[in-house]
């Protein structure tokens, strides 16, 4: 029953009332038992083997017993040495050699590092301005040459690379006079050959009037053969010339194996290469044509057979 009590007044309930119940129900304390203190024990020191063992037994000399110090002797104190003149607790046994270290290379040396001064604001007058910030060299270090190149425009093409300027112009303009030329040749071409005739014949006339005087008498027998070689559509005496002139530049004819006929009579273009391209039916109205020829000869000779 009191367990039960002391259960539900220690989960359950609170104030003086639990308290009264939990003090009645609580077990006994236990007082503690001290320990005893342990006896002191002899020192090591002191210790003797008095135990004889096997035959007589020999005393050891006193020196080369070794006393056993035991840490729980409060008279065991560690060894003191008075400081030597240069202030360090070593005792110098030997003093060795003294080696002189070799003197270190010139990328081992320390190196001074000036601090830049801190720049104060406030109210400064030019001179304290100057000696604070300090003097800036204002002469240029690039060229002009450096400056224009790079000023200079870079272009790049769709993938990104870096197109020449000047190899780009060069390459410009030798398609320019590329094509040039071409229209040239091909104005050239295009022209006649009657018109080249004539412009080299114009040409030589220039040379030629380049010696001669300006003015130009009747008398003249280079004049008078020009104006007489000239031929004119109302000349009344050109029908009296014996003298063939030359006729204008003709149209070239084929002048190849002879061609097949066809019922119109034309004859094929100068250019012809020889090859019947035609669907035969020339051919064939030629056949029926002498078919029917040789047919009426035939019925003629047979009918003045018996004449």
């Amino acid at each position: 029953m009191s367990s039960l009590k002391s259960y539900l007044a220690e989960k359950y309930m609170s104030g003086p009332k639990a308290d009264a119940i939990l003090a009645k129900t609580a077990p006994l304390k236990k007082k503690k038992r001290k320990a005893p203190t342990p006896a002191q024990t002899p020192s090591l020191a002191n210790l003797r083997d008095e135990d004889g063992g096997w035959g007589p037994e020999e005393k050891e000399e006193a020196d080369d017993v070794v006393e056993a110090v035991v840490a729980s002797d409060r008279g065991f104190k560690k060894r003191r040495v008075e400081p030597t003149g240069e202030g360090s607790g070593w005792a110098t046994l030997r003093e060795g050699i003294k080696q002189e270290s070799p003197p270190p290379a010139e990328d081992e040396k320390p190196v001074v590092v000036e601090e830049p001064k801190q720049f104060i604001g406030g109210l400064m007058t030019a001179s304290q301005l100057q000696k604070t910030m300090g003097k800036k060299d204002v002469a240029p270090t690039v060229t002009t040459e450096e400056i224009a190149q790079a000023q200079e425009t870079v272009y790049r093409d769709a993938s990104g690379k870096k197109i020449d300027t000047k190899a780009a112009r060069a390459e410009a303009a030798r398609l320019k006079r590329e094509r040039e030329e071409k229209e040239a040749q091909k104005m050239e071409w295009g022209k006649g050959l009657v018109q080249r005739d004539e412009k080299e014949k114009q040409k030589l006339e220039m040379e030629k009037q380049r010696g001669k005087k300006f003015a130009r008498h009747a008398d003249d027998a280079e004049l008078n053969e020009d104006m007489k070689a000239k031929e004119l559509w109302n000349d009344p005496a050109a029908a009296f010339l014996t003298k063939s002139r030359a006729k204008g530049p003709r149209k070239p004819q084929y002048n190849g194996p002879p061609p097949p006929p066809n019922r119109f009579g034309i004859k094929p273009g100068y250019r012809w290469d020889g090859v019947d391209r035609g669907n035969g039916f020339e051919k064939k109205l030629f056949q029926s044509k002498n078919e029917r020829k040789r047919k009426g000869l035939e019925s003629y000779q047979w009918g003045a057979e018996d004449m």
